[in-house]
C-alpha cells in the first residue's frame, strides 16, 4: 500500500473521530497460490527492522494524527504464534504498539489470548472477535493451506460452537478495567446472500450474554 494511501486512511480515521488504526502484517506467502513471496522464518535483521518500523510508524500515527496503532497478529505473517507476538511486545514501545487482540487468529496460530491478556494486560487495546472450528484447523494445519482455503473450507465457526471460548476471554478483558472496543468477524466465502444475518444477530446476541460492558458492533 502507498505511502500516500496510507496517509489519506489516517487523515480520515482522525477527521472521523477515530482514536486506533488496526495494523496488519503481510502475509509471508500468496494468499491464493499458496507459493511463497518470502522466507516464513525472520532473521534477526528482518524483526530489528520490524520492530523498528512499527514504532515509527506508531510515532507517527500518535504525533501526525492523535491515532493508536493497534497490532494484529495473523494466520501466514511473520508475527501470529504466542513467541512471536511476545517478542513483538517485548521490543516495541507500548506507547506506540498495542495489541489488536484477535482470539481466531491467536487459535489459529497456537496462541493463547488468556495467556496474552495475563501477561501483557497493559497492551490489550482492541478486539477482533472471532472463533475457529478446531476440526477444520487440524485438516488446515494437516494439509498445510493458506488463509484463503481454510476460510474456504469453514475454519472460522460462528460462536460459541468454537475455540477459543469467546466468554472466558471477555470476561479476561472487561476485568482489565478499560474501556476497548470490540469488532466482530466470521469470514464467509463465498456465501448465499442471506446467510450472514441469522448467523450475526445469534452472534450479537451470544457476546452480549458474555459480558455487560463490552461494545459490540
Amino acid at each position: 500500500m502507498s505511502e500516500r494511501v496510507n496517509k489519506l486512511m489516517a487523515e480520515l480515521t482522525a477527521a472521523m473521530g477515530g482514536g486506533n488504526i488496526v495494523v496488519i502484517p503481510a502475509m509471508w506467502r500468496d494468499d491464493v497460490t499458496g507459493a511463497a513471496v518470502e522466507s516464513g522464518v525472520l532473521s534477526e535483521a528482518a524483526w530489528r527492522d520490524l520492530f523498528a518500523g512499527h514504532n515509527k510508524l506508531g510515532e507517527v500515527l500518535l504525533t501526525d494524527y492523535g491515532l493508536k496503532q493497534q497490532f494484529h497478529s495473523h494466520a501466514d505473517s511473520h508475527v501470529g504464534a504466542q513467541a512471536d507476538i511476545e517478542h513483538l511486545l517485548a521490543e516495541t514501545d507500548p506507547e506506540l504498539l498495542n495489541l489488536c487482540l484477535d482470539p481466531g487468529h491467536a487459535e489459529y496460530c497456537g496462541a493463547s489470548s488468556l495467556e496474552l491478556i495475563r501477561k501483557y494486560p497493559e497492551r490489550i487495546g482492541y478486539l477482533h472477535l472471532k472463533q475457529i472450528n478446531p476440526e477444520i484447523l487440524a485438516k488446515v494445519n494437516a494439509d498445510n493451506m493458506t488463509w484463503a482455503a481454510a476460510n474456504l473450507a469453514g475454519v472460522m465457526i460462528e460462536p460459541p460452537c468454537g475455540l477459543p471460548d469467546l466468554r472466558a476471554v471477555i470476561e479476561a478483558v472487561e476485568a482489565l478495567d478499560k474501556p476497548i472496543f470490540g469488532i466482530v468477524e466470521q469470514d464467509m466465502y463465498p456465501v448465499a446472500f442471506d446467510v450472514p444475518m441469522p448467523i450475526a444477530k445469534r452472534t450479537r446476541d451470544y457476546l452480549l450474554s458474555c459480558g455487560s460492558r463490552t461494545i459490540v458492533n
